[in-house]
Order: C-alpha cells, then structure tokens, then sequence
C-alpha cells in the first residue's frame, strides 16, 4: 500500500469515527480525542514507510500545522459564539471575564517565569511558553462547554463561563505571542514594550473587536434578508450552515487584511449575528437557521479535529516528545494541576459563585489545537532559541490534558451537577 492511499484510509477512519464514536462512549469515562490519539499513536509505531511528521524541524510540517490548527481553531470560534443565550453584559458574562481579565495574565506570567528560572529558556522563549499555554481551547473543551443555542435548559456559570473563556482567550491570547516575537531581536526593550502595547494589544484587540462587530452585524441583515428575497423569486434554499462558513472565512480574512485579530473578530461576529438575529428580526425560522449554522460548523471542526488529532498522536510516536526534559514536563504537569486552577480560584475572589463552580471553572484549563496553533505561528515568524524544548514541552501538556481532562471530565461535572443540584 503506498503511503497516500494509507493517508487517505487514516483519514477516512477519522470521519468514519466522528459518526460513530460519539454515540458509544456517551456517558463512558473515555473521549473521543484520546480514543484519536491513541490511534494515531499505535499507528505511527507500526513497522510500516509511514511519512515522519516532525514541525519542530521541518518547515513544511510546520507551515501545514499552522493552517490546519488556524483553520479548525476559527471554525471553533464561530460555534462557541453562536452557542452563547445569555445577552452580554458584565453581569452575565462575569463568570468567563473574571478568568480572562485575572487569571490569564496571571498563567502567562507563571508559566514564563518557571520556562526561564526552572527550565532555562530564554525570556523571549520562556514568554513564548507561557502565551501558547494560557488559552483554554475552544476545540478540545467541548465537552465542558453550553450546549446547542436556544436549549430549553438554562445555562449554569460553570459550562457558560468555559465557554465564554474559550471563545475569547484564543484572541486575547494573541498579543502576548507578539511579544514573545518582539523580544527575541529587541536591543531597546522599553521601546519594545511601548510599541507592543499600543500596536499589538491597544489596536489589534481594538480593530479586531470592531471588525467583528461590524461584520457580525452586516452579515446577519444580508442572510436573512436575502434569504426572504430569493424565497420569493427562486425555488432555491440558501443553507445556513453554508453561509456560516462563508461568513466566519470572510470576517477572519478582512480582519486580518487590517491587522487586527482574526480570531477574536470570529468569536465577535458570531455572538453579534445571533443577537441581532434575535433583537431585530421577526422570522419564525430564525431559531432553526441558529442551530443548523452552529451544526454545520461543529460537523466540520469535528471532522478535521479527528484527523489532526490522528497526526498528532503520529507527532508523538514519532519524535515529538524527543526534546522534552523533567523539568520541562514538571512545568507542564504544574500549569494543569497547580497553575490554572491556582490562577482560577484567585480570579474569582470578588465573585459571589458558589465555591463548587468556582472549583470547576478553575479546572477545566484545558489545553490544545490553539497552543499548537500560536507556536507553529511563533516558530515561522522568528528563531527562537531552544525552540525544540518549547515543542516538547507543549506537546507534552496538551497530551496529558486531553487524558486528564478526558478521563475526568464526565465524573467531574457529574458531581458538580449533584452539588448544584442540577438533574444528571
């Protein structure tokens, strides 16, 4: 068997399984991303001509991660935002900005510290550790996430504030994976800092918001007036997951195009559109096209989600923990089990939440797809040193948390259900 035709069956396993497992492992202690793993990595240690994908060293493997983790990471986004009921505002939203104002900074800055005084990196490497570490993935945190849009059952602050951190902290994240870029070449570091702060963080975050905003607004008056439109004249149907697609491919390219962050306009643009859907229009098919559009981008991430994590496990077997060293795993042992839930319970001191809650918001940092993302990102833009340790130690955190936080999740919020007393 030639090794494209192998490719192409892993790929269709990958799909095939996205369709299937879901349903047999519902409820069940184990999760889709380790059973994919788990593949990927008893595949690659076959004694077969397998490809050797290693984007610590090689360009192309490296350039290939970058576009597959953007593209999966965007379509995340657009679904997370779409999923969110409750109407923004500080009050609603509290639960997630607490972590995102609070305790992000607060992991970055734990993380970079233990990367330069317990591993030995570099500053601008160890900056560079604690940036792809701090998001709370939209991918891989399905499973601690709301549910579809417009659910009967109200959202609890545990699963929306998950939620509200994941869609936003890819794009927040953002700046500081600038500043780990910035610090590598910097001969005046305070000219460095001044120009990161009103470039990277004041106006990208800024044109990023807004760019959202605006498009998120645009996008639903043009869906569904010219869905009503071409009702009339046409024996057509514009599918509202087509459009979603378009839209969040649309809405990242512009922002981009202006330089403001792509990720954080998504996330914008899909929260705006469903309030907009919601405020101003009165189609009794509005709830329907919500749920078909967060569906169609939820198939479509699943999808490439199974084979990424298929390769991922391959990147595993086949090198990508080679650089890793104690200290290195220590720091990423201690991000999950000590760092972010630290970081989390400090962030919710002014919050009236229930301790329990508190608790599993704090937990729940799960980590994945975008840190791969922002490093493969970093790595093409700059030569970092000691790059290869900060793959291994990356690598290194996002499998024990696609195991740890797979394996606990189920029991977990389970019994913050039982303590809430929330029906199982």
């Amino acid at each position: 068997m030639s090794t494209h035709i192998l490719l192409l069956l892993l790929a269709g396993t990958a799909l095939l399984g996205t369709f299937i497992i879901p349903g047999l492992i519902r409820d069940k202690l184990v999760s889709l991303p380790i059973i994919y793993v788990a593949f990927g990595f008893a595949i690659f240690n076959l004694p077969l001509d397998l490809p050797l994908m290693n984007p610590e060293d090689a360009r192309l493997d490296r350039q290939l991660m970058e576009y597959i983790t953007e593209f999966i990471v965007i379509v995340s986004l657009a679904a997370t935002g779409l999923k969110l009921d409750r109407d923004p505002s500080l009050k609603n939203w509290s639960s997630g900005l607490f972590m995102l104002g609070i305790a992000m900074p607060l992991t970055i800055a734990a993380v970079a510290f233990l990367g330069w005084w317990w591993v030995g990196l570099a500053p601008a490497s160890a900056v560079l550790l604690g940036a792809v570490l701090a998001p709370t993935d939209p991918v891989l945190a399905a499973n601690v996430q709301v549910g579809p849009p417009n659910e009967d059952v109200p959202e609890d602050d545990v699963r929306f504030g998950l939620t509200l951190e994941a869609g936003l902290n890819d794009g927040l994240a953002f700046p500081f994976v600038y500043l780990a870029i910035a610090l590598v070449d910097a001969t005046n570091v305070r000219a460095t800092l001044l120009e990161w702060a009103w470039w990277d963080f004041g106006y990208r975050i800024g044109m990023g918001t807004l760019m959202g905003y605006l498009i998120g607004r645009g996008l639903a008056w043009i869906f569904y007036r010219f869905k009503q439109k071409m009702s009339e004249v046409r024996d057509t149907e514009i599918e509202a997951g087509f459009f979603i697609l378009a839209a969040t491919l649309l809405t990242y390219a512009l922002t981009e195009l202006v330089e403001g962050y792509g990720f954080l306009a998504v996330f914008v643009a899909a929260v705006v559109s469903r309030r907009s859907a919601d405020k101003d229009l009165d189609i009794e098919e509005t709830k329907a096209d919500q749920l078909e559009s967060y569906e169609a981008a939820e198939q479509v991430e699943q999808a490439v989600l199974g084979i990424f994590l298929i390769a991922f496990g391959g990147i595993i077997a086949t090198g990508g923990l080679y650089d890793l060293t104690l200290n290195g795993a220590l720091v990423g042992i201690a991000l999950i089990i000590v760092i972010r839930p630290a970081a989390g319970l400090l962030s919710f001191l002014p919050s009236s939440l229930p301790w329990v809650e508190k608790l599993a918001i704090s937990y729940f940092g799960i980590r994945g797809v975008g840190s791969l993302y922002y490093l493969a990102y970093a790595h093409n833009s700059e030569a970092f040193p000691s790059i290869d340790g900060v793959w291994s130690i990356v690598n290194f955190t996002m499998l024990v948390s696609i195991f740890l936080h797979g394996l606990s999740v189920n029991p977990f919020m389970r019994w913050v259900d039982r303590r809430m007393g929330r029906a199982d």
